[in-house]
């Protein structure tokens, strides 16, 4: 060849018109066919996301899905009941071939049955013809080739790990399922496997939650209602720790109550004792008390933590609250010596004070208790101690921030332990004074007796026996 000559080039030979137009044609069902098993997954997520709580939706649009990518087959899914198999759904071409695969459901789970080895052993399994494998499922092919269906491809369904079920395609024309087909199937199966975790992810939360339900229903009955919602909403933390702050501070016991003990059978001083305290928690929390603890007949109580109204707010919260529970008390006893429960006089003492505690946690890192301490706490308690059966006993602290409103009569000073002078005290001698309209209850005492009358209640016979008595102490 000389120089400048160019080699020549090979003429291109064009493709026929028919071999273009199928390749073209091949490609438009490969994109359909792409375009379709995108659809229809994408059908499937929606239905997973919306149908967390039963999975039941998603079985259905997976075989109808399977329906709309396999037309001339039959798509089904095997759920595990124990040693049972039960269809879990189910679409088909043919209505009456559906029924009657549906009526070979529930089946006994056997090894020796195709959906019996994809379920038990956990493997995938494509049959291009059933008849071949007639020896291998000798207890199931049968029901298949009745059908008319002569190849099965069947994946599991698992949950938890665990094959619960398995997805099939069922065809009447011998002949494996494609790649593509096949890897779809295992796509609808891993899509069934989301919705059955969801939902055994759904119930364990949903038992879990029953769970802390009822331990924190149980544990809110241990500690005060205050205390409970402060530890709930993260603002109390289990550490030893304490303040400073002003407290209006309450203590009750029963007066003589070992003695009313002795004259009572167990059954009944429970009853009692609950009833008695039931009530008084009523009248606390109807308060805003804070409950610091019962100890037997005895209860401690305070007011301004962790939540304050301010010093003249809570004490007289407090002390309002001690002249219900004087009068409810009162009530509780009259039935109780109707029913013949009790044959002497139920009185609670009650000592309020108000002074700056040490409140906080107190004890050791595994085991502590929230609560007030301090020489205020201790007047309270010693002031209980020192007050009326059926009374109210207040310092001069907590008297300062009531008296605009309560009638009282000074008592004799309390020697305390801490206190350099002895402390001035008020009793209350309105606790049964209320407004006629709402009660008609007479209360009286003085040295030696103690009288309460209780109009709306009180008989005839009481009141003229009544008169006896006080006839009798005159003479």
């Amino acid at each position: 060849m000389s120089k400048g000559q160019r080699k020549s080039q090979p003429d291109v030979v064009p493709d026929p018109p028919n071999k273009t137009a199928d390749a073209l044609e091949a490609l438009e069902i490969q994109l359909k066919e792409a375009l379709d098993r995108q659809v229809a997954t994408a059908k499937i997520l929606d239905v997973v996301n919306s149908s967390i709580r039963d999975p039941q939706p998603v079985f259905n649009s997976i075989v109808e899905a399977g329906q709309m990518l396999f037309p001339k087959s039959t798509v089904s899914i095997g759920l595990r009941e124990g040693d049972t198999l039960v269809l879990g759904a189910i679409s088909g071409p043919e209505p009456t071939g559906v029924e009657a695969w549906r009526g070979r459901f529930p089946a006994p789970l056997h090894p020796e049955t195709i959906h019996g080895h994809v379920i038990l052993a956990g493997e995938a399994i494509d049959l291009p013809d059933v008849a071949t494998a007639q020896d291998q499922f000798r207890m199931g092919a049968g029901n298949f080739l009745a059908s008319g269906f002569r190849a099965v491809t069947m994946v599991p369904i698992s949950q938890g790990g665990q094959t619960v079920g398995a997805l099939a395609v069922l065809r009447h024309s011998i002949g494996k399922l494609q790649k593509e087909q096949f890897d779809i199937l295992k796509t609808f199966a891993a899509q069934a496997n989301i919705a059955l975790d969801n939902l055994h992810l759904l119930n364990q939360m949903r038992e879990a939650n029953e769970t802390l339900e009822n331990v924190s229903e149980q544990l809110a009955k241990y500690m005060p209602p205050q205390l409970y919602k402060s530890i709930i909403a993260g603002n109390q933390q289990a550490a030893i720790e304490s303040r400073r702050r002003k407290l209006t501070i309450f203590f009750s016991d029963i007066a003589d109550f070992s003695e009313i003990t002795d004259q009572l059978e167990a059954e009944e001083l429970t009853s009692l004792l609950n009833e008695y305290l039931s009530a008084m928690s009523k009248i606390a929390m109807k308060h805003g008390a804070y409950f610091d603890k019962f100890i037997g007949d005895a209860m401690m109580l305070f007011f301004g933590e962790p939540e304050s109204l301010g010093a003249k707010e809570d004490a007289s919260a407090c002390v309002q609250m001690a002249i219900d529970m004087q009068v409810r008390l009162n009530d509780l006893q009259t039935g109780w010596q109707r029913k013949g429960l009790i044959d002497r006089p139920f009185l609670a003492r009650i000592g309020i004070n108000t002074g700056y505690c040490t409140i906080g946690n107190f004890g050791s890192d595994d085991r502590m208790d929230y609560t007030a301490i301090g020489r205020e706490v201790n007047l309270a308690a010693r002031l209980e101690g020192e007050c009326d059966p059926g009374g109210i006993l207040l310092a001069a602290e907590t008297y300062s921030l009531v008296k605009d409103w309560l009638a009282v009569e000074e008592r004799e000073p309390v020697h305390v332990k801490g206190f350099k002078n002895p402390v001035r005290t008020y009793a209350a001698t309105a606790i049964y004074a209320a407004d006629p309209r709402e009660s008609r209850i007479i209360h009286e005492e003085d040295e030696g007796y103690s009288l309460t009358v209780d109009q709306d209640r009180i008989s005839s016979q009481a009141i003229r026996r009544l008169r006896s008595i006080i006839s009798d102490l005159g003479d």
